[in-house]
């Protein structure tokens, strides 16, 4: 079967930067989930436990925290995790709002809606 022409390929591209001087790119981008994920939700509890799952000594972890691309990777995943949960925001605050009444709750709810105009 002929190879199809290279052109055909769509690359595919992560949202995620690139760590090309880490030689363990996997442990690094795992490392900025489990650092994004609320502490009640992670498997392993401590940073070490982390370490010792992943196979890496616990200051590589913390030399990763330094590099400029943990940050940033960090606050994807947390963002990515906050834009999940938003539909149950609304619900809860529609909830609130319904069942108590309380000015700022109605009024951040129909802000949401489009009903009121965002600005002041």
């Amino acid at each position: 079967m002929p190879n199809a022409p290279s052109h055909d390929v769509t690359p595919i591209e992560s949202d995620f930067p690139s760590v090309p001087s880490v030689q363990y790119a996997g442990g690094f981008v795992e490392f900025a989930l489990w650092y994004a994920t609320p502490k009640v939700d992670r498997k392993h509890k401590t940073q070490k436990a982390f370490a010792e799952s992943v196979g890496v000594c616990e200051d590589t972890l913390t030399d990763w925290k330094h590099r400029p691309e943990f940050w940033p990777t960090v606050q994807q995943f947390i963002a990515e995790r906050m834009r999940e949960r938003i539909p149950d925001v609304i619900n809860g605050l529609f909830i609130n709002a319904s069942h108590t009444g309380k000015a700022s709750d109605v009024e951040s709810f129909l802000k949401i809606a489009g009903i009121l105009n965002l600005k002041r």
